[in-house]
């Protein structure tokens, strides 16, 4: 498949690569990475995301021209890191992506290898390392750029290289692009440890009062909480994983309302618990230890649902 997908690529002129709403640091990382791999082999590309990339990833060179449009008349279109079309959110429209090649490149178990042409590899710790083979695939010579991207698609992704997911060919291609000028310490301050107070003083409100039961713990937060200090429900990473980090928690669940009174729901396990499974029957999906859905509001409601799905699966 990968030889197909490097011969589309080499064919084309002009590149549309996505990635899903909302986007994380694999999502962002992968999508500019690529971006600048097939810009360095000649190829116009432009990369489009429903949402804007949260502050902790605005030192991705590139990150600043990220385009919230659909597809227009570009040769060939990239979606990276979703499971899903819809997850791309506002860009999806079925007849937009129709009538030329769909690469569909992703490490999600819950793929549906929506792509004219599908790379799937659930092993992957990040679509940022699959997106490094891409680029051997391509010949293209990495630089400090592309493995900038790269490297924080895999560093966040893997928090720290701290996952299950985490192998002895995912450190391999971390100290490539090392090499390749990707500044580690920079990445990982800039992913981890720069969160603005007003971040750190939700942090503060769910700790102190998230609760535990029979191997669970579960925190929502309501749209006035994060009105009153002035945070949008993406900025909010990293929480679900400090929770489930709990002793004798086997999964986290973090509710979060949206302005439009969904509410996003995000899973974590020790990986002894398949919170994919839990995820996909509420109409989401992911990985085995790190999934999440969208739930129709009240939050009440939606918390009610999600406990009693985790429930019923443990």
């Amino acid at each position: 498949m990968i030889d197909s997908v490097v011969s589309v690529l080499q064919s084309a002129s002009t590149v549309y690569v996505a990635t899903h709403a909302a986007p994380d640091g694999d999502a962002i990382g992968s999508a500019l990475g690529l971006a600048w791999i097939l810009r360095s082999a000649g190829k116009q590309c432009t990369v489009a995301c429903s949402d804007p990339a949260p502050p902790s990833l605005r030192f991705l060179p590139g990150s600043e021209a990220i385009e919230s449009r659909r597809p227009e008349a570009e040769d060939v279109l990239v979606v990276v890191d979703a499971g899903d079309l819809s997850r791309l959110g506002d860009l999806y429209v079925a007849e937009a992506f129709k009538g030329r090649p769909l690469i569909d490149i992703d490490h999600h178990l819950s793929n549906t290898r929506f792509g004219t042409l599908n790379i799937i590899d659930p092993q992957a710790a990040a679509v940022g390392e699959m997106i490094y083979n891409l680029a051997a695939a391509l010949n293209v010579t990495l630089n400090p750029v592309i493995a900038t991207c790269l490297l924080t698609a895999i560093v966040t992704d893997t928090i720290g290289f701290r996952t299950s997911s985490t192998t002895a060919q995912t450190l391999r291609v971390a100290a490539a692009l090392v090499d390749a000028g990707a500044p580690l310490y920079e990445i990982v301050q800039q992913s981890f440890d720069n969160r603005p107070l007003p971040v750190l003083r939700i942090w503060g409100k769910v700790l102190s009062s998230f609760q535990i039961s029979d191997g669970i713990a579960w925190a929502s937060v309501s749209q006035d909480m994060l009105k009153a200090e002035g945070v949008k429900e993406e900025e909010i990473k990293g929480l679900v994983s400090l929770m489930r980090g709990t002793q004798g928690v086997l999964v986290s669940a973090l509710l979060m309302e949206t302005p439009e009174g969904d509410v996003k729901v995000e899973f974590r396990s020790d990986g002894k618990v398949n919170v994919a499974d839990i995820a996909t029957v509420l109409g989401g999906g992911g990985h085995r230890a790190a999934s999440g859905c969208t739930l129709p509001g009240p939050l009440v409601e939606a918390e009610r649902r999600a406990l009693d799905e985790v429930r019923r699966h443990l």
